[in-house]
């Protein structure tokens, strides 16, 4: 294969393409972006901090440290 029958191979597929995406665009239509209403209805879940404040390293690793207060040792 030369490099002219590359070139023509190429230009043969952005033919195809083109014409295919013409044929798309006639039967779907151009795409929209949502409305208001439709994007307000959306819901998304995000991740949250619910658990924080649980775990070990909020409450368990620092128990060593739980000493008797100055006043009930005197």
């Amino acid at each position: 294969m030369t490099k002219q029958d590359a070139q023509e191979q190429m230009r043969q597929a952005k033919i195809k393409r083109v014409f295919h995406h013409n044929e798309v665009m006639k039967i779907e239509g151009q795409a929209v972006g949502l409305t208001n209403k439709e994007w307000n209805k959306m819901e998304v879940k995000v991740k949250g901090s619910g658990t924080k404040g649980k775990g070990f390293a909020n409450n368990k690793l620092w128990n060593h440290n739980n000493l008797e207060s100055v006043s009930k040792m005197k």
